[in-house]
């Protein structure tokens, strides 16, 4: 039977547990977080392997609708197709692997290498060149893309890291998938490593060496691009393992060095850009000179 005529007190920090909820919350965190990180990169290998297989053709299917003809650009794509043209023999294309050169007129210093063999070249971009030989480095780039097959790749990490997104944020990650799967934009932001994009430029270089007999103005582009950073007080000092490109002065120092060691000349006669283009550098000057 029960003795309850000498109650006692509990004692002290009865319910006091030798627990650290905070310190605990974050090693589990941590943990987490670490899994993700491991899962993302494993997911992202298989998916660039698994994505380097596709037949070219589905690529081709993929990206069709994202690629409508514009008539009203058709003499300025014949003139891009027609540089393009000469710069596929050099680069040695895979059975099967064709090239489609579109130009947006919009006003960006860019060109992008996309899947299905199509290539975009932004009239900025012809308004930053001023020969054929310079543009011709540029496409011959994008060319090595393809060649490589870098931007399915780059679609499969994009969507494995969707997928990834997608199990530590439902809404996240189903936004990323849609974007991929169905917007025209994601066809033009595909991004390459640092690797892939020091491969296409020797790749590239190789070919106008081949195209031109010389590789003059071939870093003309990257040249106008660095100027206008430094005209408008932009840094490209960025530190080389957070970039994606390589910092525009190792690019130039990187053609350069390439350029010697492959024993191409640097110098020779340009090639001048052909009417069509050049009146799209004419008249961003003369819209320059009326501002």
């Amino acid at each position: 039977m029960t003795d309850f005529s000498n109650p006692r007190l509990p004692q002290e920090e009865i319910n006091v547990v030798n627990a650290r909820p905070l310190a605990d919350f974050a090693i589990l965190a941590a943990g987490t977080m670490a899994l993700a990180a491991v899962a993302l990169l494993v997911l992202m290998l298989f998916a660039q392997t698994i994505a380097r297989s596709l037949p070219f053709s589905t690529e081709q299917a993929l990206a069709q609708r994202f690629f409508v003809p514009d008539p009203a650009s058709a003499p300025v794509q014949e003139e891009l197709r027609r540089i393009a043209a000469g710069l596929l023999a050099p680069q040695g294309l895979p059975d099967g692997v064709t090239i489609t050169v579109h130009y947006l007129p919009k006003p960006v210093a860019n060109a992008a290498a996309s899947l299905g063999g199509n290539i975009i070249i932004y009239r900025g971009l012809i308004e930053a060149v001023d020969s054929e030989n310079a543009l011709a480095m540029v496409l011959a780039h994008e060319i090595a893309h393809i060649r490589h097959r870098d931007p399915v790749q780059a679609l499969g990490r994009g969507l494995a890291f969707a997928v990834v997104a997608s199990t530590l944020s439902v809404g996240a990650g189903s936004q990323l998938v849609e974007w991929f799967a169905g917007s025209a934009g994601a066809m033009t932001a595909l991004s390459f490593s640092r690797a892939q994009e020091s491969r296409a430029d020797a790749d590239a270089l190789a070919a106008v060496a081949t195209r031109y007999g010389h590789v003059g103005g071939a870093e003309a582009f990257f040249a106008e691009m660095q100027r206008r950073m430094t005209t408008q007080g932009r840094s490209d000092a960025v530190p080389t393992f957070l970039r994606t490109h390589p910092a525009t002065e190792d690019r130039l120092h990187r053609l350069a060095e390439l350029a010697r060691a492959s024993g191409w000349s640097a110098s020779g006669e340009l090639t001048p850009l052909a009417p069509v283009l050049q009146a799209i550098r004419d008249a961003r000057s003369a819209a320059s000179e009326a501002n």
